[in-house]
């Protein structure tokens, strides 16, 4: 197969991953492998490499490797924000860009945006992939964020709920939806776009479960409610005179599925009457947070939580001193 079909492939598989399910897709690229046996095909007549910096055309390409390797919408939507930006702030071609450009590129980064350290960090791993693909498809023999320093950060204790708080907010919520949203986000510790996805076909009622079907990286994986959600979400559902397939819906008619920006200002209001900062992920914390002290293990709490690493579920874990205290004299009193 020459290097030029194989660009041409991978753009086109880009593109079809687009609108064409994983089997079909498989299906239509053997169908045109088989074909091109029959002809040749060359590149059009242009530099992949612009001579005066701008976006590179091996970006596509990239972007389509990852796309085959079935990473998130969510992610690839990152990488490429992240690297057009890149691309926009150099004068050169990506072939000489150095170690040091790199590295001023996120000084001035951060002080443009005034980015967190964890943030500008993300955006050192996203353009040290990227060029790590490139030598790896032989597009450069060396990498030059290979030596851009990993940059410190400290993560911030995440706040959590008080019993007392999070009954307030229940208190607080002047609609059914709004108390269902709550008890759905604390029951089940689903981030907020997973809870926007959910459709009413993904609760299993005699489980008090719900399947979640593409959370982070597109991973699916079960999550469950208590009974307390189990009546609002029930309450809820009984008010509603649509047929929409989605779990939480838009007030007014045609009541259309509404996305995670809309559940996050649904509870920030209630927050506000509340007189307290609420947020979805301060929810989820508070899940984990509760899970812990009573005792559920961290191999589970990640499961539940669909984190890749243990170490992220810690970063929730709400270890305070008296805690570490408690657990303490249970293990050596």
């Amino acid at each position: 197969m020459s290097n030029c079909y194989e660009n041409f492939r991978t753009v086109l598989t880009m593109n079809l991953c687009q609108v064409l399910p994983a089997d079909q897709l498989s299906a239509v690229l053997s169908a045109v492998d088989i074909t091109m046996d029959d002809f040749e095909i060359s590149k059009k007549s242009m530099d992949i490499i612009p001579a005066s910096g701008g976006i590179p055309e091996v970006l596509k390409y990239f972007l389509a490797s990852k796309a085959i390797a079935n990473l998130s919408k969510n992610t690839l939507k990152q990488y490429k924000l992240k690297l057009t930006n890149f691309f926009d702030k150099m004068s050169k071609a990506y072939s000489d860009i150095c170690t040091n450009d790199i590295r001023v590129y996120l000084y001035n980064f951060k002080i443009e945006h005034n980015a967190c350290d964890n943030y500008v960090n993300n955006v050192r791993i996203v353009i040290n992939t990227f060029f790590q693909w490139l030598v790896d498809n032989e597009y450069l023999n060396k990498n030059p964020c290979t030596n851009v320093e990993k940059i410190k950060f400290q993560y911030k204790r995440r706040e959590s709920f008080s019993p007392l708080s999070l009954e307030s907010l229940r208190w607080n919520c002047k609609t059914i939806r709004e108390k269902a949203l709550i008890d759905f986000l604390y029951s089940t510790g689903c981030r907020v776009s997973e809870c926007a996805d959910v459709l009413i076909s993904d609760i299993d009622w005699a489980k008090n479960s719900v399947l979640i079907r593409h959370g982070k990286g597109d991973k699916e994986r079960t999550v469950f409610f208590n009974d307390e959600s189990k009546v609002t979400l029930t309450e809820y559902l009984k008010s509603r005179d649509d047929d929409t397939p989605a779990l939480f819906v838009s007030m007014k008619a045609p009541h259309q599925q509404i996305g995670a920006h809309a559940l996050e200002n649904i509870v920030k209001k209630v927050g506000e009457r509340t007189g307290v900062r609420a947020y979805p992920h301060k929810l989820r914390h508070t899940f984990a947070t509760v899970g812990l002290q009573n005792g559920m293990s961290l191999d589970m709490l990640q499961l539940l939580m669909g984190h890749a690493k243990p170490e992220t579920t810690l970063i929730y874990a709400d270890h305070d001193r008296n805690q570490v205290s408690i657990e303490y004299r249970k293990a050596f009193s």
